[in-house]
C-alpha cells in the first residue's frame, strides 16, 4: 500500500514536473496562457519598472559563466543602445497601453537614445555597433514621425542623419553589412549576412519614410546583396560565404525560415513588385518548421541546435513575421497570426517579459521589445484564444 502511494505520488510529481518545463515544441508553459492584450499590458509594465535610471534598458552583468564575446567598453554599449532601441520601439508601439508611466519612460528613452545610439566599433573583428545603428535609427525614425517627447526634434534628427551617414560608412563592399569581420580587419568591413542587411535596409526605409536623406546607391547595393544570396527554393545564405553552399544546413528551412521573414521584408519595402505569395509563403514555412526553431529556444551557445540554429533567431523572426502580416490582406494574415502569437507567447516568463537567448543583463529587454512590436501589430481577434489553464 505504501509503495503504492509512493509511486501515486511520484506519477503527480511528475506530472507538475512537466506542466513547469513542457515539451513547447507540442504545448505552451504555463505563462504562455495569457491574452494578447493581457501580455502586452503586463510586458509594457515590465519594462517601465526596470528602466536604468539614465533612460536606458539592459546591464552588463552576468551570473552565467558562459557568454557571448564582447569587447568592453564598446561591445556593452551598442548592446545597450541596440536593447535600448528595441524597448522604445516596443512600448511606442503599445498603443492600447500607453499610461503617464509609459510615456514618461519613452521620453526619458528617446533622450538616451538621442545622445547614445551612435557607437563604436568595439574592434576591428567586431561590431555589434551595427544592431544598436539599426535599431537605433528604427527608434529614431518612428520618433520623428510620432513628434514624439523627450528629446528636441533637431537632437533626433542629427542623430538619425548620423547613423545613416555611419551605415554608409561601414557598408561592406558585397553590399551587406555584418557584425564580425574575422578576416580582414578593415576599415570598411569585409563580411556581411544577410539578415543584418535585412535589418539595415528595413531602417533605413523607416528613416526614408521619416523624410531622412538615404543614399540610393546604399538601398540599392544592400537589396541586390540579398537577391544574389537567395537561393532558389526561396531560403537566404546564412552569410555571403554560405551562397556557394546553398544546401548547407544553416541555409535550410528549417533554419533559414527565421531569417527569411526580414529578408523578403526588406526587399519588398523597395520594390513593390516583389511577390505577395512569398512574403505568404515565408511565414507559412516559419510554422511548419516551428520545432527547429523552438529547439534552440534559450541554449546557450551559438549555432548549438539542429541546422545550427541558434536561441536569438527566435523572437527576432517572430517580429518580422509580425511586420511581414501588417502587408498581407487581412483575409490572408488571419490564419498566419495565431501561429506567430503562440510562438512568442512560448518566451514568455511569469514576470510578463520575453527572452529567447540569456545575453549578459540584456535579453529580458530585448525580448521583450521584440515581443511588443509583434503582439502591438496582431488585430484584435486574429490570434487564437489561450489554451484552458
Amino acid at each position: 500500500m505504501r509503495r503504492a502511494a509512493l509511486w501515486a505520488l511520484g506519477l503527480a510529481a511528475g506530472a507538475a514536473a512537466g506542466e513547469d518545463a513542457p515539451h513547447l515544441a507540442l504545448r505552451p508553459p504555463p505563462a504562455a496562457r495569457v491574452s494578447v492584450a493581457q501580455a502586452v499590458e503586463e510586458g509594457v509594465r515590465f519594462l517601465v519598472a526596470r528602466q536604468n535610471a539614465d533612460g536606458s534598458f539592459g546591464e552588463h552583468v552576468s551570473g552565467r559563466n558562459y557568454e557571448l564575446w564582447c569587447d568592453v567598453p564598446a561591445g556593452h554599449m551598442a548592446f545597450r543602445a541596440a536593447t535600448t532601441g528595441l524597448c522604445y520601439m516596443g512600448l511606442a508601439s503599445a498603443t492600447a497601453c500607453q499610461t503617464e508611466a509609459s510615456r514618461a519612460a519613452q521620453a526619458r528613452c528617446l533622450a538616451w537614445l538621442a545622445a547614445n545610439a551612435r557607437v563604436g566599433r568595439a574592434s576591428g573583428a567586431q561590431l555589434y555597433n551595427i544592431w544598436a545603428f539599426a535599431y537605433g535609427l528604427r527608434a529614431l525614425a518612428h520618433a520623428l514621425r510620432a513628434q514624439a517627447a523627450g528629446a528636441p526634434e533637431a537632437a533626433v534628427r542629427a542623430a538619425a542623419e548620423g547613423i545613416v551617414s555611419d551605415l554608409a560608412a561601414y557598408q561592406s563592399p558585397d553590399g551587406g553589412w555584418g557584425y564580425y569581420d574575422f578576416r580582414y580587419q578593415t576599415a570598411r568591413p569585409a563580411w556581411s549576412t544577410s539578415f543584418t542587411t535585412a535589418t539595415v535596409l528595413i531602417a533605413l526605409h523607416e528613416a526614408r519614410e521619416a523624410g531622412l536623406a538615404v543614399p540610393s546607391a546604399v538601398v540599392e547595393k544592400g537589396v541586390a546583396l540579398l537577391r544574389r544570396i537567395r537561393t532558389p527554393d526561396g531560403n537566404y545564405a546564412y552569410s555571403i560565404e554560405w551562397r556557394w553552399r546553398p544546401k548547407g544546413l544553416i541555409n535550410r528551412v528549417q533554419a533559414s525560415s527565421m531569417r527569411n521573414q526580414s529578408c523578403n521584408l526588406a526587399i519588398a519595402l523597395f520594390d513593390p513588385s516583389f511577390p505577395r505569395a512569398d512574403l505568404a509563403r515565408g511565414v507559412r514555412d516559419l510554422a511548419a518548421h516551428h520545432a527547429f526553431a523552438v529547439s534552440g529556444l534559450r541554449r546557450p551557445v551559438p549555432h548549438e541546435s539542429h541546422y545550427l540554429v541558434s536561441g536569438y533567431f527566435y523572437l527576432y523572426g517572430q517580429m518580422y513575421a509580425a511586420m511581414v502580416l501588417e502587408r498581407l490582406p487581412a483575409e490572408e494574415a488571419s490564419g498566419l497570426w495565431p501561429g506567430v502569437v503562440e510562438a512568442i507567447l512560448k518566451a514568455r516568463e511569469p514576470d510578463g517579459s520575453f527572452w529567447d537567448y540569456p545575453t549578459y543583463g540584456y535579453h529580458k529587454y530585448y525580448g521583450t521589445g521584440y515581443a511588443l512590436m509583434a503582439l502591438a501589430r496582431c488585430p484584435a481577434g486574429a490570434a487564437a484564444p489561450p489554451p484552458p489553464r
